[in-house]
């Protein structure tokens, strides 16, 4: 029987990620002395995130061997990247899928990244292999690292070694579609994600890419429905207001962690028009959202087009196309336009709009709705990401 590593062993490796920046720092040093009892780092990782913000070779994580209680195992660290302006992995308008190395279909931003480190994650791990046979690999990531993670542990469950692999993620991104989720969920042999409410970033991109279901749950680190909050995305903010991962995971066992099952918008949900102001910007209100649109989608018959169109296009065209068939709802029927007007006016007050009377249910009108609840949604986003880095 393998061991896991612990949670706060988990998230100080998440922390330390991000130390492999500086070119000149020694990896062996990066770590305080009891994590270097525990893992001998030998190898830095550069990778390219692409985008506009950072489309050059930089360091990206260290993999090392675990020594203890985990002697022999390797395992790698990811970090997150920091996001200086307005345009990365991160704004809606640029998500694209592409097919991963497994073969289904993810987010394509993600799939780059992972792609320009893992020759380097290959050929460590081909020499681990010899040396140490039959051990596990530990992937542990924060927010983007997180991202790249769970494709490095799908990668390695999914090839043809076979080799058991343990996830730890701490605010990461939802990184592909239902496909991709399922199949991630069986070839990973255990997956600690770990999230707080307030932390908007695990719940982008919007539906329909989801978390990867294992056995249902995810360790949520805080008990809050309030509103989203910058801070909680980091893993140590030097805000104490707002707990960042890092203090939250601070436990030697993950029984000791508060356990909840994870939202896969299953439930059948209607939104009535004239209790819209109930609605806050807060992730309860986003999955209800999202939930009310699948549900509208699958009582009239389009679920399963718009799940095989978003295999193909792009999240903008996505989104164009659901706009156009809320309005053909709405066209359609009067209960229908009902439910229409119910889920767009909700939306106006989740973006905290000065106007949230819905009159016109045309194509135009929804898109305008559907831009302004995107918009502040990956505002949120992009401001907690700014400041993801350093820790």
């Amino acid at each position: 029987m393998h061991s896991k590593l612990t949670p706060i062993l988990a998230a100080e490796l998440a922390n330390l990620a991000y130390g492999v920046l500086d070119e000149s720092a020694d990896i062996r040093r990066l770590a305080k002395p009891e994590i270097r009892q525990q893992v001998d780092f030998q190898q830095r990782v550069t990778g390219r995130t692409g985008g506009y913000i950072l489309n050059r070779e930089t360091g990206f994580a260290a993999m090392g061997i675990g020594k203890g209680r985990y002697g022999g195992d390797a395992i790698i660290t990811i970090r997150g990247t920091q996001l200086t302006s307005g345009h990365d992995w991160a704004t809606n308008a640029q998500i694209g899928l592409t097919g991963c190395s497994g073969g289904q279909t993810v987010h394509a931003g993600f799939c780059r990244a992972f792609a320009s480190m893992r020759p380097q994650f290959e050929a460590f791990l081909a020499d681990w292999r010899v040396s140490h046979p039959g051990r596990v690999v530990h992937c542990v990531g924060h927010s983007l690292g997180g991202a790249l993670a769970t494709l490095l542990a799908d990668w390695i469950g999914s090839s043809p070694w076979r080799q058991p692999v343990y996830l730890y993620t701490f605010g990461a991104p939802r990184v592909g579609l239902e496909g991709f989720a399922l199949a991630n969920t069986s070839r990973v042999a255990a997956n600690h994600r770990c999230t707080h409410g307030a932390d908007p970033v695990p719940k982008v991109p919007l539906w329909p890419f989801i978390h990867s279901p294992f056995k249902g749950i995810e360790y949520r680190l805080d008990g809050t429905h309030g509103g989203f909050s910058k801070l909680a995305h980091l893993m140590n903010p030097r805000d104490g207001a707002v707990p960042g991962y890092l203090a939250t995971a601070n436990k030697s066992s993950w029984d000791a962690l508060q356990r909840q099952a994870s939202q896969h918008l299953a439930a059948a949900v209607r939104l009535d028009y004239a209790k819209r102001h109930q609605a806050s910007f807060n992730e309860f209100w986003l999955d209800r959202l999202s939930a009310a649109l699948i549900t509208l989608l699958k009582k009239t018959g389009y679920l399963g087009a718009f799940v095989a169109q978003s295999a193909i296009g792009v999240g903008a065209t996505f989104y164009d196309l659901v706009a156009q068939t809320l309005a053909k709802i709405a066209e359609a029927a009067t209960s229908a336009a009902e439910e229409v007007r119910g889920l767009l006016g909700h939306m106006l007050v989740f973006a905290g709009a000065a106007v949230t009377t819905v009159t016109d249910l045309g194509y135009a009108t929804i898109r305008v709705i559907f831009n302004l609840m995107l918009r502040r949604l990956y505002e949120g986003v992009r401001e907690a990401l700014k400041r993801t880095w350093p820790n």
